[in-house]
């Protein structure tokens, strides 16, 4: 029987299925690679799957180390640094980042937040996994979109973030949360910024209820 194996057409065969899962892999890598590419490093489950590319085989790339699974659903290219806020943004959309990480971004303190803190409306909830790694903070609906922007994160991505007068209002408002030296030394960053908006930090305090707790704080720096 062996006698009968045409032993040149099984190489060929053999080569051309080879060829062709190579190919196949390669165009899956530059899928991957496109997808990253144009949202901020990051790629989704949603997007590759809208270019073509399963969960599964997202999955076994994981496993295999061509790419890296940062959190549920999204993953980034073993040769990127994750930018870790724009990640988180992508979680939720109702994530806003607030307090430390606000202050941060926003350039009002020179520290560098170890646990990053954002707020949600009083009436959404993330699973348990965001509560262990970061500070989850709750706001009525009707405030939650007080002084909220888009600021770019030091990786360049755009994040949803409370604007520098809304993070010093909850910087006040919220004084007990905030370690001793950096409440004070944001205020007196703030106080020095060129782009400060008083007008807004006016109509943010009037809308939260601490107009004077606002003036207090403020009325010796300003």
């Amino acid at each position: 029987m062996l006698e009968n194996i045409d032993i040149d057409f099984c190489y060929n065969k053999f080569y051309i299925i080879v060829v062709k899962v190579k190919k196949s892999h390669n165009a899956i890598v530059e899928t991957i690679e496109s997808i990253a590419k144009a949202n901020g490093g990051v790629v989704s489950t949603a997007n590759a799957e809208k270019q073509g590319v399963s969960r599964a085989v997202l999955s076994q790339m994981a496993a295999n180390g061509d790419l890296d699974r940062v959190a549920k659903g999204f993953y980034v290219l073993p040769t990127e640094l994750p930018d870790e806020l724009f990640i988180l943004s992508l979680c939720s959309p109702n994530i806003v980042f607030s307090h430390e990480t606000a202050l941060f971004l926003n350039g009002i303190t020179e520290r560098t937040p170890a646990i990053h803190s954002f707020t949600l409306p009083r009436d959404k909830r993330l699973s348990s996994a965001f509560s262990k790694e970061c500070t989850i903070h709750y706001a009525e609906r009707e405030s939650w979109n007080i002084g909220k922007t888009e600021i770019k994160t030091p990786m360049g991505n755009l994040v949803p973030c409370f604007d520098a007068e809304r993070t010093i209002c909850d910087l006040i408002k919220y004084k007990k949360k905030f370690d001793p030296e950096t409440y004070i030394a944001s205020l007196k960053m703030y106080a020095k910024m060129q782009t400060k908006n008083l007008q807004h930090l006016s109509e943010y305090a009037q809308k939260l209820g601490i107009v004077e707790k606002v003036r207090d704080a403020l009325e010796v720096l300003l």
